[in-house]
């Protein structure tokens, strides 16, 4: 596997110091698609699963950082990574809230300069909007990072790679999704994608751009209907799993029933939808399995454990908590080892 390590050092906290920063790029190339911007294209077939990028963030701040805090992070970064950081593409519109700049004001007095100042805190914060990605971590905290190679990964509502920050490691993962011819644009999704497709361009907005992929601009009422059932599915499910963690006493075998139906039938969805690998098939296949032990239906458990560990490796890799939780949970069932709410 010929790779390139990124020898970029990051100010920012390594929890994976051990594990090397790289790119495949013995498979994709960048290219200057003009509207698009820069995007990331195959070169060579990529497998189902292949890990693609396995990259540390130029920057991470907390989710309420503002435009003050998110210059400061830029300002902080060694000279190259600086440089890196300014050569991303920024896309979003103006903020709408001025009191950063008040304070900016009282922090570094008005001069001739302060124009200048104030512009390219402007443009560190478009950089950062256009091209943040989510960091979870499992203690509920969360941060939003730039990562170089990653930025060029254009989105799509039916894309062909996946990512996730893995805090275990402190690297952005980069995973194909399915098989990838040479000569395919490699895109992720920013946005959950079992929304219609109405609701998918308005949370898209945020990132300055209306959505033209294939999946938005097919006149698919179908395809929409069923991403809107979908959804309907899901808002039901959580709110039934929000009562649950409220309730003192464990659910009783129709609780199970009723969510069991729910759970399966976003299942039977998402499989003709197409949408077998995303955040919410893992959701959905956790519970699926959890719920099926607890209510005897152990083969079915066992089945939908096996698809969620298939799942989370194709998706994430072995070294993350999302793989490791369902390889756990498949033992747990294999062991009977279960206890009631």
């Amino acid at each position: 596997m010929a790779v390139t390590e990124l020898e970029k050092p990051s100010p920012c906290e390594d929890r994976g110091a051990a594990v090397p920063t790289f790119v495949r790029d013995d498979l994709y190339e960048e290219r200057d698609t003009g509207g698009a911007g820069i995007a990331v294209f195959a070169t060579s077939c990529i497998a189902s699963g292949t890990r693609l990028f396995c990259e540390q963030p130029l920057i991470a701040v907390p989710g309420e950082a503002t435009q003050l805090g998110v210059f400061r992070a830029v300002a902080a970064l060694p000279g190259p990574d600086q440089q890196a950081y300014w050569e991303l593409a920024a896309c979003s519109k103006p903020s709408k809230d001025l009191e950063w700049i008040t304070e900016l004001r009282q922090s570094s007095g008005e001069d001739e300069s302060f124009n200048a100042l104030v512009e390219a805190h402007e443009r560190a914060w478009s950089i950062y909007e256009t091209n943040r990605f989510n960091m979870r971590f499992p203690n509920g905290d969360r941060k939003f990072g730039v990562f170089y190679k990653a930025a060029r990964l254009n989105h799509s509502c039916s894309p062909n790679v996946f990512h996730r920050y893995n805090p275990l490691i402190n690297r952005l993962t980069i995973h194909a999704l399915r098989d990838i011819q040479p000569g395919e644009e490699l895109n992720t999704s920013y946005i959950d994608i079992c929304h219609p497709t109405a609701t998918r361009r308005q949370i898209l907005k945020d990132w300055g751009f209306k959505c033209q992929c294939s999946a938005c601009e097919s006149s698919d009422s179908q395809r929409d209907l069923l991403s809107k059932r979908i959804e309907d599915v899901m808002v039901k499910l959580r709110k039934r799993e929000d009562k649950v963690k409220s309730r003192p006493h464990p659910w009783e075998a129709k609780e199970y029933s009723r969510s069991m139906a729910l759970i399966e039938k976003g299942l039977r969805l998402m499989e003709e939808h197409g949408m077998s690998e995303t955040d919410t098939s893992g959701y959905l296949l956790s519970l699926a399995a959890t719920y099926g032990a607890r209510t005897g239906r152990h083969a079915e458990a066992t089945e939908w454990a096996e698809k969620l560990v298939d799942v989370e490796m194709k998706c994430l890799g072995d070294d993350s908590n999302e793989y490791r939780a369902a390889v756990e949970l498949g033992r747990r069932i294999s062991e009977g080892s279960w206890s009631p709410f």
